[in-house]
Parts: structure tokens; sequence; C-alpha cells
């Protein structure tokens, strides 16, 4: 029997006997209640309804002898009418008390009902009489009547109230009665709860000794099987037969033994199958002393450091690995923490190889937390750090060349920087720049363009010193950055010898290329003491040195500084000069020497700036080409130009034509012939009125299609000029090819053609070749008389200068026009000073 049924049995019987007692004793009080609740529903309410008729019927009797007793006495009306008011409400209370006896009398026992039949009918009577005699004192009968009728209500009062004491004698003898069986109840019930209480009691006792002495013996068996368990055997059984919770505890401890026998051979399996696990795992396992002795290691270890496995135990672990910070500091967070999660070290390998690992560690301890070795697990990265180390170069070295790149580059100048504050030197950076790279790229490919760049990196990357540091930024630029220096005369013979290094041809695919560099220098502190500046400052240099001609160097200066930042306001004042036409153009006039003729006006822009005041193209036109508005403001110009010419072609106007300056950069882009027809078609203007100025670079930019260009414009019947002729390079293989009509002598050559010599031969040798190429020529830049004379004997052919007018606004050109003259020619001597106002 299970111990949980015995306890329920005997709390059972004790609820048995506990509901015993609770049924006799609530029999009892149910039988009090029952008493309580007949005599509060009977008795009660007819006691208390008989007690109204008694009051009503006293008021309506007072209420009568005091109405008697004021008519004998002859008293005042304000009596009168108390005594009328008493006696109505006595006959109302009277009238609702008689209704309750009513509706009571059905509920009660059969002997009662008579004695309240007698109440309700000597009360309707005494109610009855009342009425009529409250009728009679209001209506103030005479006093014979109001006393016959009072005789006859003494009658019937005394009926009614000796009906009502009769019913008042029976209900208070019922109520005695009542109360008699209440006390009576009372006295059974405490009996009867007393000897229930007393029997509970005793089977309580005697059913507890009998329960504890069933679990007792049980127990102790379990306590003295639990205590050989503790002492380690674990093959110990105890024998209890008892069907209860202790039998069945009994089982479980015997089951219990033996799953601790069969734990006990499955973790001697296990742990031979960690060893085996550990044998063969493939990161290198290490087992050491609490003294940093290798007690134990696997194979994995034993091949990557090329040990055998009695060779290193007993060794210090310092054997296996390279000693240093990292190594002491393993040691002494395994020391403070007890594990490290992970951590980079070097293994030594036999042979001497660095080799890197991924440790982490945990000590290991006994069951009492003292720790008696420690665990080192280590995970072969080299093959990580091999990637590693190829994404950092490809991250901070440029893929093709193996410079470093602009970020890496960025990250030594910042150093450099810091270094040179605290040491006070001076530091230098060459920004370079290939000349003419995009020439080889187009004209022989990229893949001779990567060859060279790789050539010329080399060539440089040779010659380097330990206090300089080369990289690559992009495309064709190198940056030198030079510390430890002393003073700018150093840097300078670097940068001469960088220049000479490249003049030295390259050899590619048995190729000869020549190729030179531009170099910009920016020092620290002078120029800059941030990276970015001194980049900017270099980069303005390396753009000086590229005006100089190429092949140069340029110290940053704070002219160039100025010159940038008016290069900056420049630009951002252009694309608010296009929306707030700040832009009109000036003509001078060209003359035809031999007639004297003005024969066509030159087309010169000009840029009123709203704070600046008024700007020269020289200022702003290579803002422009840099920008890549010249594009728009030539279109501007050839436009503004055409529709001017074709106002001037008025009827008995003389037909002028009007030259057009063009840039290389609007030449050579595609689509500029049709600009040009668009412009053409838009002012309507003859093509014959209109010639194009280019430069001798511009042309030979691309000179195949520069042909083809000029070509197609000869063609539609525009003129065709080289501007400034004999100031860029040209080649006479082509010059004869381009359909041409004329050359135009560059200013500098006719300013001193009187006095230097090597300037006339020049006027003289172009001159001579345009002719002889079937050209006309026109010099720029006649100022003074004899200059003009001596064109004329040279053969000039037509000239333009202030010696005959300054460039004039649109409305000063046209009066000229306009005079009787048909057009304007030059005086006998050959020409004359126009006589017209010209512009400020």
């Amino acid at each position: 029997m299970r111990i949980r049924t015995t306890l329920t049995a005997g709390c059972f019987i004790f609820a048995l006997l506990t509901a015993l007692v609770g049924y006799f004793g609530g029999r009892a009080i149910t039988k009090i209640s029952g008493e309580f609740d007949r005599v509060a529903e009977e008795v009660f309410p007819l006691l208390r309804t008989l007690e109204d008729l008694r009051f009503a019927g006293l008021r309506i009797v007072s209420s009568s002898a005091e109405h008697t007793l004021i008519v004998k006495q002859r008293g005042d009306a304000a009596r009168r009418g108390d005594s009328i008011v008493l006696a109505s409400s006595g006959i109302e209370t009277l009238d609702e008390a008689l209704a309750r006896l009513q509706s009571l009398s059905s509920s009660l026992d059969p002997e009662e009902r008579p004695l309240v039949a007698d109440v309700d009918r000597a009360g309707r009577r005494l109610l009855e009489t009342s009425r009529v005699h409250l009728r009679l004192v209001l209506s103030e009968a005479p006093e014979a009547e109001l006393r016959s009728i009072r005789e006859r209500s003494r009658g019937e009062e005394g009926a009614f109230f000796a009906a009502v004491s009769q019913a008042f004698a029976h209900k208070s003898e019922e109520l005695d009665a009542a109360k008699a069986e209440v006390r009576q109840a009372i006295r059974t019930a405490q009996f009867t709860i007393a000897v229930a209480s007393l029997v509970a009691l005793v089977l309580a006792i005697g059913g507890g000794s009998l329960v504890a002495a069933s679990i007792s013996r049980p127990i102790a068996l379990l306590r003295d099987g639990v205590e050989q368990v503790g002492q380690g055997l674990l093959d110990t059984r105890v024998e209890v037969t008892a069907r209860n919770e202790i039998g069945t505890l009994a089982v479980a401890f015997n089951r219990m033994t033996g799953e601790l026998q069969f734990t006990k051979n499955e973790i001697v399996t296990a742990r031979n199958f960690l060893d085996n696990v550990i044998q063969s795992m493939a990161d290198a396992l290490v087992i050491l002393s609490t003294d940093w002795t290798i007690i134990s290691v696997n194979p994995a270890l034993c091949t990557i450091l090329g040990y055998g496995e009695n060779e290193l135990l007993g060794s210090p672990f310092g054997r296996i690995v390279a000693g240093g910070a990292e190594e002491r500091e393993l040691l002494r967070e395994m020391a403070e923490r007890g594990q490290v999660p992970e951590r980079e070290l070097i293994y030594l390998a036999r042979d001497g190889a660095a080799i890197p690992v991924s440790v982490s560690g945990a000590v290991m301890r006994s069951p009492t937390g003292e720790v008696v070795g420690i665990v080192c697990i280590a995970h072969d990265i080299s093959e990580r750090k091999r990637s590693e180390e190829e994404i950092r170069r490809l991250a901070f070295y440029d893929p093709l060349t193996r410079l470093p790149n602009r970020s890496l580059f960025q990250d030594k100048l910042a150093q450099a920087i810091r270094r040179s504050r605290t040491d006070g030197d001076m530091i230098a950076l060459l920004f370079l720049d290939l000349d003419r790279f995009k020439d080889i790229n187009d004209t022989l490919g990229h893949a001779y363009g990567d060859q060279l760049l790789l050539a010329v990196a080399a060539r440089l990357g040779d010659n380097l010193r330990p206090t300089e540091f080369l990289a690559r930024l992009g495309g064709d630029e190198f940056v030198f950055l030079v510390t430890g220096l002393r003073d700018k005369r150093s840097v300078g013979s670097l940068a001469h010898s960088i220049l000479e290094l490249l003049n030295t041809p390259f050899e590619i695919d048995d190729k000869e290329l020549f190729i030179s560099t531009s170099i910009g220098i920016a020092l620290s502190p002078g120029d800059g003491d941030d990276g970015d500046t001194l980049l900017t400052h270099a980069d303005m240099a390396l753009y000086a040195a590229k005006e100089q001609g190429r092949n140069a160097f340029s110290f940053f200066s704070e002219e160039l500084n100025r010159e940038a930042r008016e290069r900056r306001h420049l630009e951002g004042s252009l694309h608010r000069a296009f929306a707030n036409d700040e832009f009109f153009l000036e003509y001078q006039p060209q003359i035809e020497l031999r007639s004297g003729r003005i024969f066509s006006f030159e087309a010169l822009v000009r840029w009123q700036h709203p704070e600046d005041g008024l700007i020269y193209p020289n200022r702003f036109i290579p803002v422009a080409e840099e920008t890549g508005l010249i594009r728009r403001l030539g279109e501007w110009v050839l436009r503004t130009a055409c529709l001017q010419c074709r106002q001037w072609q008025q009827p008995g106007l003389p037909p002028v034509r009007v030259a057009v300056n063009v840039s290389g950069h609007q030449f050579n882009q595609p689509g500029f012939i049709d600009m040009v027809d668009r412009v053409l078609e838009e002012t309507e203007l003859d093509p014959e009125l209109l010639e194009l100025e280019l430069t001798e670079s511009s042309l030979m930019a691309g000179a195949q299609e520069s042909i083809m260009t000029l070509i197609d414009l000869k063609v539609r019947g525009i003129h065709l000029a080289i501007d400034d002729f004999g100031t860029g390079y040209s080649s006479l293989s082509y010059l004869k090819r381009f359909p041409l009509d004329r050359l135009k002598i560059d200013r500098s050559f006719v300013r001193d053609i009187v006095k230097d010599l090597d300037d006339r031969a020049i006027v003289e040798a172009i001159i001579a070749m345009a002719h002889s190429l079937g050209l006309r020529v026109l010099a720029e830049g006649v100022e003074h008389e004899d200059e003009l004379e001596l064109l004329k004997e040279r053969g000039c052919d037509e000239v333009q200068g202030f010696y005959f007018a300054h460039p004039l606004l649109p409305a000063a050109v046209e009066e000229n026009l306009k005079s009787p003259l048909k057009s304007p020619r030059c005086s006998p001597h050959g020409v004359r000073r126009l006589p017209f106002q010209i512009s400020p």
C-alpha cells in the first residue's frame, strides 16, 4: 500500500469523523435556524400587524374622546382640527393594518384563522363607524347625532380591543413554545459535537502511529544504502518490499547505483575516445604543467614543428614559442583569467622556421578547484597570413607597378609630417607627371603604356635612397616623399637627377620610347603642414612646370597659390557670366597693305566682371579651357560675331569679313563642324565672310584629323588662318597639306623687328615660306610706323595693330563702314590711322 494511499486513508477517516461531527452539529443548527425562521416568518409579522391594529384603534378612540370633550367644553376650532387629523390618521393606519392582516391569513394555522377573522370583523366594524363619525364631525352634525354615533363606537371599540388581545395572547403562547424548542436544540448540538470530536481524536492518534511505523523502517534502510554509495560501493542494493513510495524509491535507488556503475564504464570509454580525438585532430595541442613544462602533445603539433613526441616531453614551453612580449602576455593572462580565447603567437619549428598560429588556452582544475595544468590549442594560420598580406598589398600597393598607392602614401606622409614636427627637419613632396604619356597610349596602345609605367617605376625605384619614399598615385602620376632634409638645394638636385634619369630612352618590345616628366615640388613646413595642403601645392607647382614647356621642375610659391585662387575665382564667376550676359565682343580691323583697305575685323571677346572690372582673354580663356566651358564660350563668340557681321552687310555698306579665334579644345572636339554649320544657318551669314583662326598646337595635336576638319570647313567656303605662328611647333610636311589661307605672325616677333635681327630674320623666313606655300601673311601687333615700313619692304600682305586702331565696339565699326568711302583705305603713303572713335 502506498504511503500516499495510507496517508490519504487516514486523512479520509479523520475527515469522515469531522464530517460526522459537522453533520450532527449542522442538523441541530439547521433545526435552530428553522425555528428562528418560522418565528421570523409567521409570528413576528402577525405580532407587528396586531400591534399596528391596536395602535390604530387607540388613535381612533383617543380622537373620539378628545372631540367629545371639546364639544362639551365648547373648545376652539384649532383643537377641533387636531382631533380631526388624529382621527383621519388612525382610520388610515387601521385600514392598512387590516389589509396586511388579510394577506397574512392564508399562511396561518387553522386554529389561528378564527382569531384573526374575529379581529378582522371587529376592526372593519370599527373602521366603518369611525368613518361615519368623521363625516359627521366634518359636516358639523348636531350634538345629539354625534353623541349617538359615539355611543355606538364605544361598543365596537371594546369588541375590537378584546379580539386583538385574544390574538396577542395566542401568539405569545406560540412564541414561548418556540423559545423552549430552540434551547433544547442547542443543548443537543453541544453534546453531539463533543462526543464526535472525542472519537475523532482517538482514531487519529492510533492511525498516525501505525503509518509512522510503516514508513520509518524502509527509510532507515535507504539511508544506510546512500552512505555505502557515498563510500564508493556502486554495487550496493537496498531490499525493501513495501508497495508504496518508499518501495518505489528503493527501486529507483537500486537503478541509480546500476546507472552510476554504467556511467563509470562510459567515462572510461569516453576518455579513451577523447585520447583518440586528440591524437587525430588537425590543430596542435600541448598540455603544460603548472610550471609551464610540456607534459603532453598530439601528433599535429609534432607534424607542424617537426619534432618527435619524446623530444618535447619535459621541455619548457619557451622551446616552441618565440620568446617575447606575446609569450609573457599569454602566460600572464592564463594565470590571471584561467583562459585565453584567441591570441596570435609564433611557434618555432625544429628547423628554426617561424610558424604563425592562433592559440587559445584554458587551465585544468581538480575537483577541489586547484589548478593542475594548462591546455593550449593552436591553429596554423600561415595561409590566412598570406591571404591577409595579399589583401594588404591590394589595398596599399598599386597592382601594376607594385609601388605603394595613394592610401599608403597618405599614411606615410602623415607620419613624416608628425616626425618632422618633433625633429625639426624639412620634408619635400615631388609630384611627377609623365609628359605626353597619353600620346603613347593613343598611338601604341595601353599595353605599351603599362609596360612603360612598369619600366619608369623600376628605374625610379632602383635609385631610391633610404630617406626617399616613392608611390604611384594613379595614371601617369608618381610622387616622391623625401624626409630628413636640411635645406632646399638638395631637393632641386634630386629633381634634376630624376629628369636626367628619365631622359634615357626605354626599350619596350624592341621599340625605343622616349618620355620626360614634369615635377612640382612642395616643402613642409613652409608650403603646408598637412598632407592635403602639401599635395595640392605640389600639384600647383606641377602645373607651373607644365606651362614652362614640360621636362622641368618648379617649386611651389605664393604666386602659384595666388594664381590658383584666381583660377578658382574665375571658374566660379564664369558660370555666372553666361547667365548675367557679362561677355561682349570688340573688333580690331585687319588691313591689306597693297590697297590700304580694311578687309576684315578680328572678333576679340571681353568680360565685364561686376566686381573685377574688364578682364581680357589671356586671363579667363585658359580657365574656360580647363573647366570645359570653352565650348560654350566659343559657340557664343562665333554666333555673336556672325550676327554682327550679318548686320554689317546692309545695302550700300562695303562687305567685310569677321575673323573668330577657335580654341584647340573646341576644334578637336567631336561635333565642331556641326556647330559651325548650325551657327551659319541660324545667322544666315555667307561662309565666305567668316574666317576661323587656329593655333599651331591645336592643329598639330591630331594632325591627320585636323586635315579632314580643315577640308570640311574649306569646302564650305570658310577662310582659315594659323594664329600666333612661330610660337608653337609645326611640321612643314603637315603645314603644306593644311588647306589654309593665311599665316598670322605673332606680335612677339613684330615688336622688336626693327632692333632685333633674329626677329627680323624669323619674320622674313615666315613670309617667304608662306608665299612659297601660296599663303597670305598677316603681321599682328603693329604699333609703330617703322615696323609697318619694314613689313611692307619684306612683302608682308596684311597687318593689324594699335598703329591703326585699338579694338572697337560694334557701333564704332558700323560708323566707319557708313563713311562716304566704299571702304576705308590707306593714305597716299600707303596706310593711315582710322579717323573714328575707339572704345575706351
